[in-house]
């Protein structure tokens, strides 16, 4: 039994943003909304998918609020809380719990490129400072540090450690990772192509960005992946992966907000320092949704 009950589909939000650069609250709050009638077992809100590095803390609480508003208690709400700053993390944290959000998200310091001992002590500082549980992170690409399992399993000690999101990519670590903590920690996998290979292996969900744009296709490919529905799999495979490769023709999170416009669920452009797609991007974007026959994938599990 693991400490925690967060399982499925934990969907991480974009952050609308207005043409002139301001968030689109009443926009954000349909969205994570939708995501909710779409199936999503949690939402995770200002995580890298919602740009928080292009945010002030001011915003991220503002955003922290309208989630849980959102929410109304129907499912979880995970605040990211990632920042250089650890001054600013805890900042964070104590809105997460004014706020009332469930548990935080969390990154090992970014940029500064922490080992492993560093990573360590500040995983125990943040987790010393809330009661809130806490999900780690591992994105050793956006990072460019690798929180190993044998990290995670010391962590795992801590008690309000209940979860972690592995982006590594790396379907032999997250092998490693659920024989040394599953049935102690929640595993998440960070992409929804990594669902059918690593729920066999222990993993109880994903931290989802394509889980916002899809309708219920991934809710719909999750359970056909946990229940051992392989046509079912099969047959929803090809679109989830061809927004994949959009997501991954220009900068990965410019990228969801180019698929998101080209689906007609306008989210606006990213902030600085990433730019929206030229017309080049968009049009390569346009073309592996019409050859994968997206929109009528989407549309076939609504």
């Amino acid at each position: 039994m693991t400490k925690t009950s967060w399982q499925g589909i934990h969907s991480v939000l974009v952050t609308p943003f207005l043409p002139e650069g301001a968030i689109d609250f009443p926009r954000f709050e349909a969205l994570a909304d939708a995501n909710i009638a779409s199936g999503a077992d949690g939402l995770i809100v200002c995580g890298s998918t919602g740009e928080f590095y292009a945010m002030s803390v001011a915003e991220r609480v503002k955003l922290f609020e309208a989630t849980v508003k959102v929410a109304a208690g129907r499912v979880p709400v995970l605040a990211g809380v990632s920042d250089l700053q650890t001054d600013v993390v805890l900042q964070l944290i104590k809105a997460a719990e004014a706020t009332g959000c469930d548990g935080i998200l969390a990154l090992p310091p970014v940029y500064a490129k922490p080992d492993l001992r560093e990573a360590e002590h500040f995983y125990r500082r943040l987790c010393a400072a809330t009661g809130l549980p806490v999900m780690l992170y591992n994105s050793p690409a956006r990072i460019g540090v690798n929180i190993t399992p044998d990290l995670v399993a010391r962590l795992a000690e801590v008690p309000n450690v209940v979860a972690i999101k592995d982006s590594s990519a790396d379907i032999q670590q997250v092998a490693e990772l659920c024989q040394k903590v599953k049935g102690e920690l929640a595993v998440f996998v960070g992409y929804e192509t990594m669902i059918r290979s690593s729920l066999p292996l222990g993993v109880v969900g994903v931290v989802a960005m394509a889980h916002q744009l899809s309708g219920r296709l991934v809710r719909r490919y999750f359970d056909a992946c946990a229940s051992g529905d392989g046509a079912t799999a099969d047959a929803l495979e090809p679109a989830l992966f061809a927004i994949y490769r959009c997501f991954k023709t220009g900068s990965f999170y410019a990228g969801i907000k180019a698929t998101m416009n080209s689906l007609g669920q306008p989210v606006g452009l990213p902030r600085e320092p990433l730019l929206p797609f030229t017309d080049a991007q968009m049009a390569s974007v346009a073309k592996i949704l019409t050859e994968a026959d997206v929109a009528a994938a989407i549309q076939k599990v609504a």
